[in-house]
């Protein structure tokens, strides 16, 4: 089957972390990236397993659990269209830190650590502009985690 790269340009486009690319980046990026239709009910990744890809979230719900102590699962964020998950396994060699499941259908661009190295060697310029957009969501994250560590902790 062959791949599509129009259509993985077209979605790509609707990702906002892409928006800093340019066209021929756009161009570069999609021969990296693969695209995959998920049904509702998907584990993408599991807490614990190594994780050696990034997903973004073209449609769709993305959740992502983590296991307490006592065993109990608890949602830890929800990621809609825009979204990404799995960002700290292109930086890092450990297990993933929880478990990301499609509750609804999904439509997905997946980067893998094999491709984002080969970006790095290639493209560098690309896989800066990548790396700043996982710095930025990590961040941003870490600031609303702060903030209801916060809260709870008054």
């Amino acid at each position: 089957m062959a791949i599509d790269y129009e259509y993985i340009k077209t979605i790509m486009c609707e990702v906002p972390q892409f928006d800093q690319l340019t066209p021929e980046e756009l161009d570069t990026l999609s021969k990296h990236v693969t695209h995959r239709n998920v049904p509702a009910g998907t584990v993408l990744c599991k807490e614990g397993s190594l994780g050696d890809s990034l997903y973004y979230v073209v449609d769709g719900k993305i959740e992502i659990r983590k296991e307490s102590v006592d065993g109990r699962q608890t949602v830890l964020a929800r990621f809609n269209k825009g979204g990404s998950v799995g960002e700290m396994s292109l930086v890092e060699n450990s297990p993933r830190s929880a478990t990301a499941t499609a509750v609804e259908d999904a439509e997905l661009l997946i980067l893998r650590k094999d491709s984002f190295e080969k970006i790095l060697e290639s493209a560098p310029h690309i896989g800066i502009k990548i790396l700043k957009n996982i710095s930025l969501s990590l961040s941003t994250r870490l600031r609303h985690t702060s903030g209801r560590f916060a809260d709870i902790f008054k």
